[in-house]
Parts: structure tokens; sequence; C-alpha cells
């Protein structure tokens, strides 16, 4: 079930001591930004399918965005229309088809949403500069949680530090689940994410191993 309903989160104000544009607050100017609480009522776990449009729809646009609470619970789902015509639907790998998109939510009324969702959460998932670069949401950030960069997960896996892992096979290294066996799904993928990050949460932030520390990784623009 795909829904739209936004869950009343806190609205957007750039204004410094309101909620800036990057969902951290700032309590003076020029001052260090004043991060909500990491609890689970302030993180969220993201992740987008992508369509194609422009010439052989070599042009990526988001066609899906999911996005789950920290119990795994699904707080906003929605098919999404993109502004310029989609001429590659990328359904082996995006699971979405024509008759998803015809009546979807246009990309100027879903950005929207999922901006309200998004602010003031620390963000859970995997490759995320992606997933932010479709919805044109630019987080603190302190903020991220990109479950394939951390070394932690890759150490757990086996995997070699230098390699970055799909979602995918980190998943099923990790917690020998299978996912992602046809198309993918936005839920599915979240939902993973989320688990791979909770595997690792108490020690995220740890300062004796700065590969573990968002800030050394993120390469969002701030």
């Amino acid at each position: 079930v795909v829904s739209t309903q936004s869950s009343g989160s806190s609205g957007i104000n750039a204004e410094y001591g309101g909620e800036a544009s990057n969902g951290a607050k700032e309590s003076t100017k020029n001052s260090k930004p004043i991060l909500p609480p990491c609890t689970p009522d302030h993180i969220v776990s993201l992740d987008c399918e992508m369509v194609g449009c422009g010439s052989k729809g070599r042009i990526s646009a988001l066609g899906r965005c999911s996005i789950v609470n920290y119990n795994g619970e699904i707080v906003y789902d929605s098919y999404v229309k993109p502004v310029l015509p989609v001429t590659d639907y990328r359904t082996k790998w995006s699971g979405i088809k024509r008759k998803h998109l015809s009546n979807a939510v246009p990309f100027s009324e879903a950005k929207k949403l999922i901006k309200r969702h998004l602010s003031g959460k620390y963000i859970v998932g995997h490759d995320l500069k992606n997933d932010f670069n479709a919805v044109k949401f630019t987080p603190h950030p302190l903020l991220v949680k990109d479950t394939s960069k951390c070394l932690a997960l890759r150490h757990i896996a086996g995997l070699p530090e230098q390699q970055k892992p799909s979602l995918r096979t980190l998943t099923g290294q990790v917690f020998g689940k299978v996912i992602q066996t046809s198309s993918h799904c936005s839920i599915e993928d979240a939902r993973a994410a989320l688990m791979l990050y909770k595997k690792v949460e108490d020690n995220w932030d740890n300062k004796t191993n700065p590969f573990l520390n968002d800030s050394y990784w993120i390469d969002v623009k701030r």
C-alpha cells in the first residue's frame, strides 16, 4: 500500500534559533549546530527508487520514496511523478511500471512532504548521496548514518575495507538475509539499511575510531 500521508513533522524555518533547511538547529549565528538527541524517535531510514528521463533514460529522477521509522514502520511511501517525461522505467531494478506513475504524486508536492519527514531527523540509508540528490534535500552531515561508508559493518561482514559493498551484499553477509531477489523495493531496502545501522549503532560515533564518525566520510554539501 502506497501512502502519501504526512505525520505532522515540525516545519522548516531557516532563521537562527529555528529549524534550519538542513534539519539541524542553530543557537546563534556562526555557532555549531544543535543536533537533536540520537534516540529512536529521531531516527528514520530512507530509500528511493529511480526512473530514467531524457535521451535514452540517462537522467535519473525520483520514482518512489520510502521512509520508515526506527521500528521499521512505514511513515511515508509514495510513487512520484518526475517533472520530465519518463523514458525508461528501469523496472528490472526499480520495480516501477508505467501504471505506478500514471496518477502518482507530482515531484513538487512529494518533495515538500519528504522534507517534513526528514527535517530534524537522523537519516539512515545506504549510499544516501543518490537518495538526497533525488529528493533535493541536503541534511547536515552529522545527521547522516550511511551504512555504505561504515567500516565496522565491512569488518563484521568479512569484506575488504577499501571496497564499498552493495546493500544486498552487506545484508547477506551480516544477517544471512537475501534481499532484492528480483527488482528492488524501497521499503525493503530502507528496512535492511536500518537493520545494519542497529547492528553497530552503539559504536557508530566512537571517537576512538574516526572511520565510524559520520563527519569523516560524508561528502554531501553543507
